[in-house]
């Protein structure tokens, strides 16, 4: 699994025309999405198809972009689901969003502490006493806010190293016993609380960015409201919102769905699904990076920020839209809540980058409420990202 650590502003080396050249992406076929009035002559939604195109001739495989404002929404798509298949890209595909996924549980653990269950501050040693008393002291008294805001100082979970240090400690036979999630939960979270905290050593104070410290948050979540996390998505976030949400890669729906591409040597290739107990234990990381969703589910999504943040009434919990407009005074780079803030040609947005097994996705929220931005691609390639932040910054313009 590879949830990516949010960037304010990515960048990338961009050597388009020899990716190009490599994969020999230069000619596929578009197909046009659905939303707004649907009209083929509208020019803002033409420009919309035109950029998901060209971002397929720089070499993605298959594109998913939206626009939003607080009344209308436009979504485009273009490419393959596929390498090697003819399978257009459809506008009822899902695309896979990885770390974006944050904001969604950041909000439904704002609905618990709306509720009273939980409280911002709230801490391990409150929550979790009994996973409190075996963690190393300095994690017992993390809050419910450190966790979301990646001041807990837990360790990344955002490349294999950190993995495979996990799996050596364990032993093969200590994992292979643990058959049921709740278990195997357990038993990773003791020892992540036992392992020494991860320094901070960029320019926010505390800051280390965590998948992990998510498992945390939604132990923590399950532990007040006796619901695990899915089931806490679905009814705190996914019906109140009218979105339609599934955990898990886009292909464990179904064979027709797109499937997630990266470079291997010097050639794209479709990914395989990972099976049996990696696929087990890398469903951990869910409440960090598991969400699928079609593009226009994720319009709808940015649409409710923009609603709460020019003062409309929303389904949003009151304590999530009262710290993203909090966020509106914060200095460039500061995370909360699953956001990143940054001022870009003289306004401030919100931003969250997000991969997981060969997808791509990025969301863009201008904190005045004016408008909002997506891209999701099943290509994960050196400059992907920085193609799809060109293009989301392009609409905002």
């Amino acid at each position: 699994m590879n949830l990516k650590t949010p960037s304010a502003a990515p960048s990338a080396a961009l050597h388009r025309r020899q990716w190009l050249a490599t994969v020999g992406l230069g000619a596929l076929l578009s197909a046009c999405g659905g939303g707004g009035s649907g009209d083929p002559l509208d020019p803002e939604q033409v420009r919309l198809q035109s950029r998901a195109s060209d971002l397929v001739s720089e070499g993605l495989v298959g594109v998913a972009m939206g626009w939003a404002d607080a009344r209308e929404i436009r979504t485009a798509v273009a490419g393959l689901r596929r390498l090697g298949d003819s399978a257009l890209l459809e506008p009822g595909d899902l695309m896979a969003i990885g770390s974006n996924t944050k904001a969604m549980t950041a909000c439904v653990a704002a609905s618990v502490v709306d509720q009273g269950l939980l409280r911002w501050d709230s801490t391990l040693a409150q929550v979790l006493p009994e996973l409190a008393r075996e963690a190393l002291p300095v994690y017992r008294s993390v809050t419910l806010r450190d966790l979301l805001g990646h001041r807990a100082g837990v360790m990344a979970f955002t490349d294999q190293a950190d993995i495979d240090a996990f799996e050596q400690h364990a032993g093969d036979e200590a994992l292979a016993g643990l058959q049921q999630p709740a278990d195997m939960q357990a038993f990773f979270l003791r020892w992540l609380l036992q392992q020494p905290p991860v320094r901070a050593t960029g320019e926010i104070p505390g800051y280390v960015y965590s998948n992990a410290g998510y498992i945390l948050v939604s132990r923590m979540l399950a532990s007040a409201t006796g619901q695990d996390w899915s089931t806490l998505l679905e009814l705190r976030l996914a019906k109140p919102l009218g979105l339609s949400l599934f955990v898990g890669a886009p292909l464990r729906q179904g064979p027709n769905q797109p499937a997630g591409h990266a470079g291997q040597g010097r050639r794209l290739q479709p990914l395989a699904l990972r099976e049996g107990m990696e696929q087990a234990w890398l469903g951990l990381l869910d409440p960090a990076g598991g969400v699928s969703l079609r593009v226009r589910d994720d319009a709808v999504w940015l649409q409710w920020h923009l609603r709460a943040l020019r003062g409309e009434a929303t389904p949003l919990p009151p304590g999530y839209v009262r710290e993203l407009l909090e966020m509106a005074h914060a200095t460039t780079g500061n995370y909360s809540l699953g956001w990143v803030v940054q001022a870009r040609h003289g306004a401030n947005w919100l931003l969250h980058s997000g991969a997981i097994g060969g997808f791509e996705a990025l969301s863009i929220v201008a904190l005045d409420g004016s408008g909002a931005g997506l891209a999701h691609s099943n290509t994960t390639t050196p400059d992907s990202m920085a193609l799809l932040f060109d293009s989301v910054a392009a609409l905002m313009a």
